[in-house]
Parts: structure tokens; C-alpha cells; sequence
């Protein structure tokens, strides 16, 4: 599935990621996703407003570990982004409630962006 979304040279680079961040911090980071949806997924079904300081916390932890994954590329972003929009799951993940708590979390950012 990678190769449908990242060029060759995005695939090296995250290679080059991953040998920089290291086996220990990526099973880290695999174990931390599960928790941080869920806790995304429980501020979503009880309604609480984007902009609620716990809300936001969450936010900005989701958006640093896809800046740890994609280096901070742009490029890399938008081909994750595009990889789970267009497929149905990755990495045996149902997209569709990832993409809603990835609207959910963009209005959280952008409330925290405007307080500040």
C-alpha cells in the first residue's frame, strides 16, 4: 500500500526515520496511537467542544506524532492524508473514524491556534 501513496523518495526518507527514531520509540509510538484515538474517540461521543483545554491537549499530542512520523514533510503529510482518505483501513484500521477524528481534531487545533 505504500508504494500507491509515497513516492520512492518519501519511502526512503520515512526508512531514514525510522532507522533515525529507532525500534524501542516506534513500538512507543504504536502503543500510544490505540490510547490517544480512544481518548479522542470518548472526548467525540460525549460531545465535548473542540476547544476544551483536554480537547486541544490531545490535538496537539495527535498532530506531534504525525509530525514524528513524516518528518515535519509536508509532502509525506499529504500523502498520509490522502492514504486515509482513499482507502477503507490501514494497518487494520477502519479510516472512516479516523477521518472523523481527524476533522475533530483539526477543529481543535485551529481553536487552540486562535487563543493563542
Amino acid at each position: 500500500m505504500f508504494e500507491k501513496y509515497y513516492t520512492p523518495e518519501q519511502r526512503a526518507q520515512l526508512a531514514k526515520r525510522a532507522e533515525a527514531l529507532g525500534e524501542e520509540r516506534i513500538r512507543e509510538v504504536e502503543a500510544e496511537w490505540p490510547r490517544l484515538m480512544e481518548a479522542v474517540r470518548a472526548e467525540m461521543e460525549k460531545g465535548t467542544d473542540p476547544s476544551a483545554p483536554r480537547v486541544q491537549a490531545l490535538a496537539r499530542r495527535w498532530e506531534a506524532l504525525v509530525e514524528e512520523f513524516t518528518g515535519s514533510d509536508p509532502g509525506i503529510e499529504a500523502s498520509l492524508r490522502r492514504m486515509y482518505e482513499q482507502e477503507t483501513t490501514v494497518h487494520g484500521i477502519n479510516t472512516a473514524s479516523v477521518r472523523a477524528m481527524g476533522e475533530y481534531i483539526e477543529r481543535a487545533l485551529v481553536a487552540d491556534r486562535e487563543e493563542k
